[in-house]
């Protein structure tokens, strides 16, 4: 019996939480609006994590150390990160990793190994696999044009 007390007030309360909402949006001059939730991490966090990533890119970077920077779990670092940033870390990685690489393909005449490496890529072939998956032409190809 005192259960159903319970959910009956429980009940009540909503419904009354409704219907103020209501009066309030659509029977006042009030500009009201429910507050828009973002979620993701806080930016002080994600600048951290974001500035070691330019900083290391050199280095493998593994989830794990990424999310020790932000004091979290891996999962839940990996969630809040896509949610932040619009992508998982290891896409951020890698779209980093590819951007240095364009810049010093069009600025230094490094060798093409040395510069896979320098931008944290296991061997130059690696490397010019995913630069031509994702850019559409090989490192060489760009650095001529």
């Amino acid at each position: 019996r005192q259960r159903q007390m319970c959910i009956r007030d429980r009940m009540l309360s909503s419904a009354a939480n409704l219907l103020m909402a209501h009066l309030v949006k659509n029977y006042t001059h009030l500009q009201w609006a429910l507050p828009t939730v973002r979620g993701g991490l806080a930016p002080h966090i994600l600048n951290r994590v974001k500035d070691y990533i330019h900083a290391h890119l050199a280095q493998p970077l593994m989830l794990p150390e990424l999310a020790l920077l932000a004091e979290l779990s891996e999962f839940h670092f990996a969630r809040m990160f896509k949610q932040s940033m619009g992508m998982a870390p290891h896409q951020y990685v890698m779209n980093a990793r590819l951007i240095r690489a364009e810049i010093l393909l069009k600025t230094s005449q490094m060798d093409i190994t040395t510069l896979a490496l320098e931008c944290g890529f296991s061997s130059a072939s690696h490397f010019s696999n995913r630069f031509k998956a994702v850019r559409g032409m090989t490192p060489t190809a760009l650095r001529r044009g």
